[in-house]
Formats: C-alpha cells, sequence, structure tokens
C-alpha cells in the first residue's frame, strides 16, 4: 500500500496536533464532560446467533471460552450538561437472534452535541455472530464463529480471524479484512482497504473511491481478476495471473481455474494484489 495520506488522515493528523497543543506540556488532555462505565452479563438462553447494533458509540466483539456473555457498556459526553439517561442498552430476542443495542432517545444538544455509548462485548465462541452495525463509531471483531456483516457509517471497520464468510462496510473510514475464511465484500466511499483473500463466496468487490486498496489472494482462490484506478497506480506481483492483460491502469486475469469475478478498485488511490503468506 502506498505511503501517501488520504484526506482523512490528514485531518485526523490536524486534529491530534490541536488536542496536543491545547494540552500544552502536560502530555495528556484531561477528559473533559461526563463519563459512566458498567458490566452486565447475559445469558445466551438458546439464541442461535448474535447481533449488534448501536446509534453512536463503537462496538467491540470478542470470542473466548465461556457460557455467557459480558458486556462492558461506556456512556461519555463532551459536554457537562448532557443527560446520560439519554442512552439506552437493550437486549431484545427474535426468533434465534439475541440482540444488543444501544440507542439515543434524547435531542441532540445546541452545542455538546449527542453523548456516545460503546459497547465491548465478549461471547461464547460457541454462538455465532451475524451482523454488526454502528451509525457513527467504530467496529472490530475478532475470532468470533459465523458469516458476519459488519458496517458503519462513520468509522473504522476491522474483522481478525472470523471463521466464517464477511462482508465489510464503511461510508468513511478504513476497512481491514485480517484472517477470514472466506471474503464477499469490502468497500468504504473515503479511506484505505485492507482485505486477506483466502477464498471468495460468489462475486467480490473490494473496493474504494478514496483510498487505496490492498488484497492477499490465497494460492487456491479461483477468480476472474480485475484491479483497476482511475487516479494512482496498479501492482499485480507474486500471484499466478493466467491470460494477464494490462490495459491503461488496469490489469485483468484468470486466477486459478477462474469462475467469480474478485474487482479489486479504486477511483483515487493504489490498487495492489499480492500473495496471501
Amino acid at each position: 500500500m502506498s505511503g501517501h495520506l488520504t484526506r482523512r488522515r490528514v485531518l485526523a493528523g490536524g486534529a491530534t496536533a490541536l488536542l496536543a497543543s491545547i494540552a500544552g506540556c502536560s502530555g495528556a488532555t484531561p477528559f473533559v464532560g461526563k463519563r459512566s462505565e458498567r458490566d452486565e452479563t447475559i445469558a445466551v438462553d438458546g439464541a442461535e446467533r448474535l447481533v449488534a447494533r448501536t446509534d453512536l458509540g463503537d462496538v467491540t466483539l470478542r470470542a473466548e471460552e465461556r457460557d455467557d456473555i459480558d458486556v462492558r457498556i461506556t456512556k461519555q459526553a463532551s459536554s457537562v450538561t448532557a443527560d446520560l439517561s439519554d442512552l439506552a442498552f437493550r437486549v431484545e430476542r427474535s426468533g434465534g437472534d439475541l440482540v444488543l443495542r444501544s440507542e439515543f432517545t434524547g435531542d441532540t444538544e445546541f452545542l455538546g452535541g449527542r453523548p456516545s455509548m460503546s459497547i465491548d462485548v465478549t461471547l461464547p465462541r460457541s454462538l455465532p455472530v451475524s451482523s454488526v452495525r454502528s451509525s457513527v463509531g467504530d467496529v472490530s471483531v475478532d475470532g468470533v464463529d459465523g458469516d458476519v456483516d459488519a458496517e458503519t457509517d462513520t468509522g473504522d471497520v476491522r474483522l481478525r480471524d472470523v471463521a466464517g464468510s464477511v462482508r465489510a462496510a464503511a461510508s468513511t473510514g478504513d476497512v481491514t479484512v485480517a484472517g477470514p475464511d472466506a471474503i464477499r465484500g469490502a468497500r468504504t466511499q473515503t479511506g484505505d482497504v485492507a482485505a486477506d483473500v483466502p477464498d471468495i463466496d460468489g462475486d467480490v468487490r473490494i473496493e474504494s473511491r478514496t483510498g487505496d486498496v490492498a488484497v492477499a489472494v490465497g494460492e487456491d482462490v479461483d477468480a476472474d481478476l480485475r484491479v483497476a484506478t482511475n487516479t494512482g497506480d496498479v501492482s499485480v506481483t507474486g500471484v499466478s495471473l493466467s491470460d494477464a492483460t494490462r490495459t491503461g491502469d488496469s490489469v485483468t486475469g484468470t486466477l486459478g481455474d477462474g469462475g467469480p469475478a474478485l474487482a479489486v478498485e479504486t477511483r483515487t488511490g493504489d490498487a495492489t494484489v499480492s500473495p496471501l503468506s
């Protein structure tokens, strides 16, 4: 992946510098506002799948050897006048789905904005995950089972070591998929995408509008490959690609025996394909 910074990272760096200048020489910026934390234990009670939803805040899922679900709930607001009771955590059961949901139930403050509520979930390895979504916040999923759909509107999506077929999406944020069994797609509009592709589940698109896209392909993947950019560099190295053709800023060819389409594309940025080690 190229070393040039995306616009999002430049803006983030400027914000970090501003915070550092405000903090002075103390080396840390003290938290100003309101914050509360609590833990909740939830019984699986025959649930077949876990679903997690947050309105405003990060959602983190990890699996370990246990029988119940632990949820760390963190509420915070930058305004001391914010009402943290406007944030609600709910547990719902629908069919075989166990749904963990955080919701904002109040009105947007004039100065302080809405408070946020993040949930950090530790679940049994035996309970598959089907869907994880945040409207504003990061999504992180580590070591779970299930065919996972993970999405955020504003934030990063990180999937790691998921035993299943995954799809990851963001509107503004980076998307990282490492060590899945298979992939169904990965995309962002503004941000970078990095994805391991040991296998594909049907036609797959891995793409960004503004950002770099880097894909590591397994040696047993059979696909019709297209790698393309409008503004940037295209690189396909170290993979066995038959019928390879380069036309302008795109490379096409056949991986293995061919079959489903594997598209690796960006409009503004570099598109890179390399072997999965």
